[in-house]
């Protein structure tokens, strides 16, 4: 099921099959299985996401370490998930700037440069607003095909995992003790 939206701006389509991603998408889920298996990486997201979204604090609550750890693994998922425009769209839009400075740590530098340049698509005249309502108003204001089509290949770029961004993350936990906790 997709949302009327999303289907009347695809012509139709989800945004996996209108920008050729469905085969990535279906991979996925089978790598969804094969995880349901112990992995403190995971244990380490999922307590992550549980302090962001279900706590006073949420993600003013993180370390400085978790902070980069979240915003990168935020812009991953969601550019995995649906490209640039997802990540602008949703809520995960508000971490653009912690993100940018994760990439920079990391060594990221062609992600850095990806993300860059889909920011200079999104909002060419401002940085990214926190807000997530300003942001949505934005991006509305400046619909265009050109606009999605820059997004959709910056995506696909970001598919190609230049940097190979999972395994810095999984480095940066390990190297900073984020994930010691969850070692068994």
């Amino acid at each position: 099921m997709i949302l009327p939206a999303t289907a009347e701006h695809n012509g139709g389509l989800c945004m996996p099959c209108k920008s050729g991603y469905r085969k990535n998408l279906e991979a996925s889920k089978k790598r969804h299985e094969e995880q349901k298996k112990y992995d403190p990486h995971r244990e380490l997201w999922k307590s992550l996401v549980t302090r962001v979204h279900k706590t006073d604090a949420g993600f003013q609550g993180l370390s400085a370490d978790e902070k980069l750890y979240y915003a990168v693994g935020v812009l991953e998922g969601e550019v995995y998930n649906g490209g640039f425009d997802q990540l602008f769209w949703n809520s995960s839009g508000g971490y653009f700037h912690e993100a940018i400075s994760g990439l920079e740590i990391l060594g990221a530098y062609q992600a850095l440069e990806l993300l860059s340049n889909a920011k200079q698509v999104a909002f060419p005249e401002e940085q990214p607003p926190a807000d997530w309502e300003e942001r949505r108003a934005l991006l509305r204001a400046r619909e265009d095909k050109r606009r999605d089509e820059a997004l959709d290949g910056l995506g696909k770029a970001f598919w190609k995992d230049p940097d190979k961004l999972s395994e810095r993350l999984t480095r940066f936990a390990t190297e900073r003790g984020l994930i010691s906790p969850f070692l068994k």
